[in-house]
């Protein structure tokens, strides 16, 4: 039986994280859909960095959370995204 990987993060931030709190938010794309990545952070201040060959581009973004389960919903979205990895 396989777990949601997204369990697994709920249950980590249960234990190590205080709510409402900033938490920051780690991805890395393909350079093609990082605008919808940033769709995700559009009211919020975001760094980019490309990778050293420029194919893919980070974006880091800390922002105040109310719960986990809303740093969960936006991994959930993120993670729909093609070629999106969460760090």
């Amino acid at each position: 039986m396989s777990r949601d990987p997204l369990d697994t993060l709920r249950a980590k931030l249960a234990v190590f994280e205080k709510w409402p709190g900033p938490y920051l938010f780690k991805f890395i794309a393909p350079r093609g859909k990082i605008h919808e990545l940033k769709e995700l952070f559009k009211e919020e201040e975001y760094t980019l960095r490309s990778s050293r060959t420029g194919k893919y581009l980070s974006l880091s973004c800390q922002k105040v959370m109310e719960s986990s389960d809303a740093v969960i919903a936006i991994y959930a979205e993120a993670l729909k995204i093609e070629g999106v990895i969460a760090l």
